[in-house]
């Protein structure tokens, strides 16, 4: 009975944590769903990769992933889908900003973001 009362304790600790987290957050969904599913394809083709993202200004962000191990940085500039050129089936569009982001484009999972490698 203690274990469960110490995990029910637990599990709200880190709820309220990720709620004050949550909160004072004002990345937009957009840019969320961008950071999940870049860093998910990328820790697929490369192996582990950490992603954060910042505001460049009101109309830019940029979202730059790791992979400490191999020494590459992905640099990313995010938009909302409606910002994009051309039709892409999520809330994002993505251009490619360094070698290591246009590489990854055309590789795995990646390939299926639809980066524009020509912008950056």
């Amino acid at each position: 009975m203690k274990k469960i009362v110490a995990l029910a304790l637990l599990a709200v600790a880190v709820g309220a944590v990720a709620g004050v987290r949550y909160a004072g957050n004002d990345e937009p969904e957009y840019i969320q769903s961008a950071e999940i599913r870049v860093g998910s394809y990328l820790t697929s083709d490369y192996g582990g990769v950490a992603c954060t993202s910042k505001k460049v200004n009101d109309q830019r962000w940029e979202l730059d992933c790791t992979h400490q191990a191999r020494g590459k940085t992905f640099q990313f500039a995010v938009y909302p889908s409606e910002k994009a050129p051309y039709g892409v089936a999520r809330s994002f569009y993505l251009e490619a900003i360094n070698d290591d982001a246009k590489q990854s484009a055309e590789q795995g999972l990646m390939r299926y973001l639809q980066i524009n490698t020509h912008a950056g």
